[in-house]
């Protein structure tokens, strides 16, 4: 799975996604700029294949051919739930454009 980490996104998710063999992640700072814009966001993403990592709702609100994955900022998920619950999102969607789902939710 491939995974951009929203501008927001704490950094222990980025490094707990670095450190998980299965999931190729980078940040919109790397890809893009630290004040991208929310669409140009989605437009890289759907472009090259990433899934977005945000705690931004406002991703949902597109009509896009690109996959979101939320969580709560709040309820400060563990990375390692996290992680657990993309590797069901992972095996779950064929087609990683189509996944609109919060982690850690219902897949741990």
């Amino acid at each position: 799975m491939r995974i951009l980490c929203d501008q927001n996104v704490n950094a222990k998710y980025t490094e707990s996604f670095r450190q998980t063999e299965w999931i190729t992640v980078s940040t919109v700072r790397d890809e893009l700029s630290q004040d991208a814009r929310d669409d140009e966001i989605g437009r890289y993403a759907e472009a090259n294949d990433w899934v977005i990592f945000t705690e931004d709702d406002d991703h949902l609100e597109y009509d896009q051919n690109r996959g979101v994955i939320l969580y709560h900022q709040n309820e400060l998920p563990s990375p390692a739930n996290v992680v657990s619950a993309l590797e069901v999102i992972d095996t779950v969607y064929k087609n990683h454009r189509e996944i609109r789902e919060f982690v850690p939710g219902d897949w741990v």
